[in-house]
């Protein structure tokens, strides 16, 4: 088993816990922790609130989301794995195959989703402890859980003890497959973005920015857009106006 472990305490290039500020950060997290649930635990929670869930941005060592304090999916899992592997903790990635437009639920804004993949792959985190693998997904940050959750299952705050399996409350209906534990996701860390990109992306992620600050509760995603447009006309007027001539373009 300890030579099977090797590839999930090995860096590579987008997972590069050797890097001074990893360690650095590392340490400061950790304290005085003597126990590997104890520590990896406190990286679970650091990374989730920390680095703020944006879309897209994939393209980024551990080192380079952690200085620029947001990321996807694959990001916030690549900086967790990175952490715990610079504490000699075995980590790896899991991969899932999810069902794009239905995987934001009745947040998902048509006109964001409509040009979006029909498949994407979402990437959590794998941690060896006691002898065997947990998942934990650092995914969405506290700030946006506490926001949507209420109105969007799949955002539901995660929550991790470090002894079970600590997932995104998505469908099971829209997984189609899921993968791990894998060891390097170089390859799909590599890959450059055919969707999200452009126009859209930066509207989906000031959208995710004001999901974050919105303090109005609604009842179905037509208010939502429609508070949105307002904040984005009010705080970003030059998006608004790009935006509402994008919509224009979309309907013809």
């Amino acid at each position: 088993m300890t030579e099977n472990l090797k590839p999930f305490l090995s860096e590579t290039k987008f997972c590069d816990f050797s890097h001074p500020e990893i360690r650095k950060i590392s340490e400061e997290i950790i304290g005085d922790c003597k126990e590997e649930r104890e520590k990896a635990v406190k990286l679970f929670y650091w990374v989730r609130d920390n680095i703020l869930y944006i879309l897209g941005n994939w393209n980024k060592k551990a080192s380079e989301t952690l200085k620029e304090k947001r990321g996807g999916c694959s990001s916030k899992a690549n900086l967790l794995v990175a952490l715990l592997r610079s504490n000699n903790i075995p980590a790896g990635y899991g991969i899932m195959k999810v069902y794009t437009r239905r995987y934001f639920g009745p947040l998902a804004l048509p006109l964001l989703t409509k040009f979006s993949s029909e498949f994407s792959p979402h990437v959590y985190c794998c941690v060896y402890l006691n002898n065997k693998w947990i998942k934990c997904d650092p995914s969405d940050d506290r700030g946006l859980s506490e926001k949507t959750s209420y109105i969007n299952p799949p955002s539901k705050l995660v929550e991790w003890d470090g002894i079970h399996d600590a997932m995104l409350n998505l469908d099971k209906n829209d997984i189609l497959e899921d993968v791990f534990p894998v060891s390097n996701i170089d390859d799909l860390l590599s890959k450059k973005p055919r969707h999200a990109k452009g126009l859209p992306l930066k509207i989906a992620n000031l959208y995710i920015k004001f999901l974050r600050e919105n303090t109005e509760k609604v009842n179905e995603i037509k208010e939502i857009e429609i508070l949105f447009k307002k904040w984005l006309k009010k705080h970003y007027c030059f998006y608004f106006y790009l935006f509402f001539i994008y919509q224009n373009f979309i309907k013809r």
